[in-house]
């Protein structure tokens, strides 16, 4: 009689089992395969943040300490959108904050400075013509060895940087192959325009002159506190605009704060343009 009430009562709980679960499913059917935006409705976590080994370049001859941020809900064969971030000691963090603060699966890859008196490789390597070695080292040496080992999007590379990188990220937009070029999104807060001016015009012009076409989606962050760089930065976009290239979609962002500050700033209005539809 005992073992009679069991497996009625055993079998009385899997029934109610079976239709809560199917009450369940029929109520959330449609989120569990996907949220209202589309996205997985899973939680998004945020991203892992692991510390590399240093890189060591043979177009400038130092090493630099690398960074890498990795979506946590990642899928299996699928392949993500990357932003290469320079002076990544100072701005990996905020970077990664925000793409964790809007749940934008990204890897980011930070690329921090080799470190010498007043950071004088940096000043050097970001402006004409030691910029040329600096952006063949990123692109034919950092991104070969970091793309074998992450899911990285290649059709989707973007690069970032601040002040003087700021600047660089303006002349890796014009040094780029006009036909395939390697970056697809080009991001420079408050850049170090001013550091040649003529030199950077002249640029624009034989960029020009190779082809009207220039693909990227550029957004120029200016600071207008008391320091910062807004009046080279206005004048860097009007240059652009005066050269009229075609498929250059040009955001220009201008904010009333002082240079430094300006990236945490506007972080995260930067990433939600840069990834707009």
């Amino acid at each position: 009689m005992n073992l009679q009430f069991k497996l009625v009562t055993r079998l009385f709980l899997c029934v109610l089992a079976i239709n809560l679960a199917a009450c369940g499913g029929s109520s959330n059917s449609g989120s569990a395969q996907q949220g209202l935006s589309g996205q997985p409705a899973q939680p998004f976590l945020p991203g892992e943040r692991l510390q590399l080994e240093a890189f060591s370049s043979s177009y400038t001859g130092v090493s630099y300490p690398l960074r890498v941020y990795l979506p946590q809900n990642r899928i299996a064969n699928k392949r993500y959108p990357v932003i290469y971030v320079l002076d990544a000691e100072w701005r990996f963090d905020t970077i990664a904050d925000s793409l964790d603060d809007n749940k934008m699966a990204v890897i980011l890859v930070g690329v921090e400075n080799y470190v010498d008196e007043g950071y004088k490789h940096r000043e050097a390597y970001s402006q004409w013509p030691l910029a040329q070695d600096y952006f063949d080292f990123i692109r034919k040496e950092l991104a070969v060895e970091i793309e074998a080992r992450y899911p990285v999007e290649q059709s989707d590379r973007t690069i970032m940087g601040h002040s003087y990188t700021g600047l660089f990220v303006g002349l890796a937009l014009l040094m780029d192959d006009p036909q395939q070029p390697f970056f697809h999104r080009h991001v420079s807060f408050d850049g170090s325009f001013w550091a040649h001016t003529e030199t950077t015009s002249q640029l624009i012009d034989d960029r020009r002159g190779q082809s009207s076409t220039l693909k990227s989606r550029t957004i120029l962050v200016g600071a207008n506190g008391k320091v910062g760089n807004v009046l080279y930065v206005r004048e860097f976009d009007e240059q652009l605009t005066r050269a009229n290239f075609a498929q250059l979609d040009t955001t220009y962002l201008e904010y009333k704060q002082e240079h430094i500050p300006v990236v945490a700033y506007s972080v995260d209005e930067v990433l939600n343009a840069l990834y707009r539809e």
